[in-house]
């Protein structure tokens, strides 16, 4: 296994969940008389508790050995993957322990009742903001992977573009051009990639910029641009059709590339940073 099993650990929770919600089926919902000290006008108000049966002390045990067992792992598991990030989640994750020992005893610490519903309530409240503190860590963790095979191959690409300013430089205009487009059409792969959007092997530039822009999943890849890639593309067009023409400096002039060139290096840093 590459790395904790974070979707265990978050079925273990439903689990306990549902035992939890076994025990309360299993207590005893009594109607008891509160003497009000007259404060509030409201006098022998009636409320409910939860009572737990004699039969059940075993399962409210076991739902108590369960959810220790699995906080603690749980717990380590926050304070390993999530680095920097740890101490403001751990801190969440921390303060919902005590409530949930409360819960399980019967009580609720945050609205002062032991009633059932609000015991319901208030458990599975509690219990999926840990739960949700575990999908934060899952996505940390994917987003790590992902940095780790993407951050060569933005390295590649960055030596690439390096290569296409160094011809650009020496007035190997095409040539540059010619190196350029590949990195470009290389970064909205993997926009679409990352995205979840499909992008077939040979899918071309302008397909793949519609497709992102339609998407409304990259923030910065709005209408300005998607404009701005299918002028590239023109561009990247012209290279590859003058490629064996001696008037190219008539057909392609040298800021056409100069602007391919700046505007890959921002998608770069778009799609890798």
């Amino acid at each position: 296994m590459d790395g904790p099993d974070i979707d265990a650990y978050i079925k273990e929770a439903e689990k306990i969940e549902r035992m939890y919600m076994y025990l309360l089926e299993g207590t005893t919902q009594k109607r008891v008389k509160r003497v009000d000290d007259g404060s509030t006008g409201l006098q022998n108000v009636e409320y409910g508790i939860c009572v737990i049966n004699s039969k059940n002390e075993l399962l409210q045990s076991t739902v108590m050995e369960k959810y220790n067992a699995w906080y603690l792992n749980c717990h380590e598991l926050i304070r390993k993957c999530s680095g920097s990030w740890s101490s403001s989640k751990t801190g969440d994750f921390e303060k919902l322990h005590k409530n949930i020992i409360s819960l399980i005893n019967l009580k609720d610490s945050v609205r002062k009742s032991n009633e059932r519903k609000h015991l319901r309530k208030e458990f599975i409240a509690s219990l999926d903001a840990q739960v949700y503190v575990l999908h934060s860590v899952q996505q940390l963790i994917a987003s790590g992977r992902n940095d780790r095979v993407r951050m060569p191959m933005a390295g590649n690409l960055i030596s690439k573009l390096e290569d296409a300013e160094s011809l650009y430089q020496q007035g190997q205009i095409l040539q540059a051009g010619s190196v350029a487009g590949p990195v470009l059409e290389r970064c909205l792969k993997v926009l679409c990639e990352t995205n979840g959007l499909q992008a077939g092997p040979d899918a071309a530039i302008v397909e793949m910029a519609h497709a992102i822009h339609g998407s409304n999943l990259v923030y910065e890849f709005d209408s300005q641009m998607l404009r701005t890639i299918v002028d590239l593309a023109v561009i990247i067009n012209n290279c590859a059709e003058t490629s064996n023409c001696a008037d190219f400096n008539d057909k392609m002039h040298a800021d056409e590339v100069r602007e391919l060139i700046d505007k890959v290096r921002e998608l770069i840093f778009l799609v890798f940073y």
